[in-house]
């Protein structure tokens, strides 16, 4: 089978993660021209890594809340990696506390990176796409979108970015540019890690799969968004969480 994204430029934030670490490499697996933009270690290294194995990939520092952050970034891109027609947005912070014991620089900080960070991304990533007739964004949201103890800043940014991605999703269709979301539950990654092994074992427990997910399940689900496979699908949230929220509607 051939890439499905051979002559796409994608764009990730938050690339070095380990959700955006893993869509990079999908991505590029799939033919795209693979931009990773992060602030964080590694980013220089993935670039690498996937140039070392005959992909394109460039690596770009992004401060995604800064307006000239974005601005210089879309401005330097080599030729090559000009028609930015993918983006995702994956940059995200997590800041926890609960909500009486929660400071104001706990919120914004997750409220700017989590969803201004993602407004923006659909902002510039749209206005690359405009006149293309062809265009894919893919925000990553959360099931924390529920609701999650000691995360008010979070899951109000996440559900911010639900409702994010169904406005932009009616503004983009007349571009051809699909807009959806995909939100994970629990994740393999280094946050995840960090969580208290009884607390781990508690949410694993009430997971019908039994298992938190591997960073390329979510991978391959954003590779399919952004593919022709989904050309009738915009405006949608993918809840990718091993069956955890079924039946909590």
């Amino acid at each position: 089978m051939s890439p499905r994204l051979q002559g796409h430029v994608a764009l990730i934030t938050g690339g070095a993660g380990g959700i955006g670490s893993a869509i990079c490499q999908r991505l590029a697996q799939e033919g795209a021209a693979v931009i990773i933009a992060d602030l964080g270690p590694g980013v220089a290294e993935l670039a690498h890594s996937l140039t070392t194995r005959g992909y394109q990939a460039i690596a770009v520092n992004l401060d995604v809340s800064s307006r000239d952050s974005w601005t210089a970034v879309m401005a330097d891109l080599p030729p090559a990696f000009k028609a930015v027609d993918i983006l995702v947005n994956v940059a995200g912070i997590v800041r926890d506390r609960t909500l009486i014991k929660m400071t104001d620089e706990e919120w914004d900080a997750v409220i700017d990176v989590n969803l201004r960070g993602s407004w923006m991304g659909c902002q510039f990533g749209l206005a690359a796409m405009v006149g293309h007739g062809w265009g894919r964004i893919i925000n990553i949201a959360s099931t924390a979108i529920l609701g999650t103890y000691g995360q008010a800043n979070y899951s109000s940014a996440k559900a911010g970015v639900v409702g994010l991605t169904h406005t932009v999703a009616l503004e983009a269709a007349r571009h051809g540019v699909l807009v959806n979301a995909v939100a994970p539950g629990i994740v393999e990654t280094s946050i995840l890690a960090s969580v208290p092994e009884e607390v781990r074992a508690r949410w694993i427990a009430k997971m019908p799969l039994g298992r938190p997910a591997q960073p390329a399940e979510i991978a391959s689900v954003v590779a399919f968004l952004a593919s022709d496979d989904a050309s009738y699908m915009s405006g949608q949230v993918l809840i990718v969480d091993g069956g955890a929220t079924t039946g909590d509607y």
